[in-house]
C-alpha cells in the first residue's frame, strides 16, 4: 500500500518520536501484509509492518509481538530485530530495519550453511527453554494453522474470494478422508504434549542474516505449543524445496518420478535439517526425554508441505504437477510420521 493511503503510519512514526518516512525513499516486501521501510527523517532505519487478520485477532498478535520483543531484547542467543513499538488499535509495529538482510529462504540450500542450520536449530531450542511471556502464556487460543475446521468445510466468505489454485489445494484435502483423519491425530498428539514456548510460525523466510549473524522475525504467532511444531516446520521447509528442485522436469515427469527424484535432491538438502536438529538438541538436552518429539516433528513437517501447498496457491489458477507431488510426499509422511524420522535427519 503507498504510504500516502496510509496517513496513520507517519501519525505511528511521529507518536514513537522516530521521524516520517517518505513514500520516493522505501521499500516494500511481498507478502500478504503491508510493509514499508526505509530511512526516517530522523536518520532510524525502521521497518513497519501491519499485522493482519480479522479484528479480533490482531490485538492479541500485537500484544504477543510486543511481549516476545521485549523478551528478546538483547538476548544473548535468540538474534530478533530490536521491537520499536506497536500499536494495538491500528495493527502496525516498528522494528529497527536489518539493512541489506538477505532471507533464509533466499539464501538457499548452498547460501543456508550448515553453521547458519546450526545456529537455527539453537535459537529455536534455545527458545524452547524460555518462560512464556504473560501476554504469550495467557492467551489460550488455538493455533490458526492446521485449519480443522476448515477441514470439514470452507466457509463461504474464505471460498468467495479463494483463488482457483487455492480452492485446488483445498480440494486435494477435502477429498482425502485418510489426510484429514491424520491431521486431526497430529492435533490431538499435539494437546497431550509438553507445551513450551514456541514460535509458532516458522518459515526460512522468518530468518535473516545480517552482518553475519542469523536474526529470527515475525513474532505474532508466538504462543505455548508442542516443540515438534517449530521443528516440523524447519524441516518441511526442507522437505518442500526437494520436490521443488526437480522443476526443471516439471512439464514432463509424473508424479512417482518427480517424488523419487524429489527424495533423490533431498538427500542433498538433509544436512540442514541434521545440523539444526544438532544445534536445537545442544541448546535443548531436556529433548532427548521426549521419546516421540522427532515423530511429531515429521508429522508437522507433513503438515507443512499442505500448509505450503495453499500458500502457493494465494492469487494464481492452477496448482503446478510439482507443487500437487508435494502434497503426495507430505501425505506418505504426515500417515506415518515415525517411519521417516531417520530420513528427514531427525536421527540420534
Amino acid at each position: 500500500m503507498p504510504l500516502a493511503q496510509a496517513p496513520e503510519v507517519t501519525e505511528f512514526l511521529t507518536g514513537l518520536d522516530l521521524g516520517t518516512l517518505r513514500q520516493d525513499e522505501i521499500s516494500a516486501f511481498r507478502g500478504r501484509n503491508d510493509t514499508w521501510a526505509g530511512v526516517t527523517s530522523a536518520g532510524i532505519p525502521v521497518f513497519v509492518k501491519r499485522v493482519g487478520g480479522e479484528p479480533s485477532t490482531v490485538r492479541p498478535r500485537v500484544d504477543r509481538i510486543k511481549a516476545m520483543g521485549e523478551l528478546l531484547d538483547t538476548h544473548p542467543v535468540i538474534h530478533a530485530p530490536q521491537l520499536l513499538g506497536g500499536d494495538v488499535e491500528s495493527g502496525l509495529v516498528a522494528f529497527a530495519l536489518l539493512e541489506h538482510a538477505q532471507s533464509g529462504a533466499d539464501l538457499g540450500g548452498d547460501g543456508f550453511t550448515w553453521e547458519l542450520a546450526h545456529s537455527a536449530g539453537f535459537q529455536v531450542g534455545t527458545l524452547h527453554t524460555l518462560p512464556a511471556p504473560r501476554a504469550v502464556a495467557e492467551d489460550t487460543s488455538e493455533p490458526p494453522l492446521p485449519p480443522l475446521k476448515a477441514l470439514v468445510a470452507l466457509p463461504l466468505e474464505a471460498y468467495a474470494v479463494a483463488s482457483g489454485a487455492e480452492l485446488e489445494a483445498w480440494a486435494i484435502l477435502h477429498n482425502d478422508p485418510v489426510v484429514v483423519e491424520a491431521i486431526g491425530r497430529l492435533a490431538a498428539w499435539e494437546r497431550d504434549s509438553t507445551h513450551v514456548l514456541v514460535h509458532g510460525d516458522l518459515r526460512l523466510d522468518q530468518f535473516l542474516y545480517h552482518h553475519d549473524t542469523l536474526h529470527l522475525v515475525d513474532w505474532e504467532e508466538a504462543r505455548r505449543a508442542d516443540a515438534a511444531r517449530d521443528v516440523g516446520a524447519f524441516v518441511g521447509e526442507w522437505l518442500y524445496r526437494g520436490v521443488l528442485g526437480m522443476a526443471g522436469h516439471e512439464e514432463t515427469a509424473g508424479e512417482r518420478e518427480v517424488v523419487a527424484n524429489g527424495a533423490r535432491r533431498f538427500e542433498t538438502l538433509r544436512p540442514n535439517i541434521e545440523a539444526f536438529w544438532s544445534g536445537y538438541l545442544a541448546a535443548r538436552p531436556a529433548a532427548r526425554a521426549d521419546r516421540e518429539l522427532a515423530a511429531r516433528a515429521a508429522a508437522f513437517a507433513g503438515w507443512h508441505m499442505f500448509d505450503r501447498l495453499l500458500a502457493a496457491g494465494y492469487e494464481r489458477a492452477r496448482l503446478t504437477p510439482l507443487e500437487r507431488a508435494a502434497a503426495g510426499v507430505g501425505r506418505k509422511v504426515l500417515i506415518s510420521p515415525a517411519d521417516f524420522t531417520a530420513t528427514l535427519g531427525l536421527g540420534g
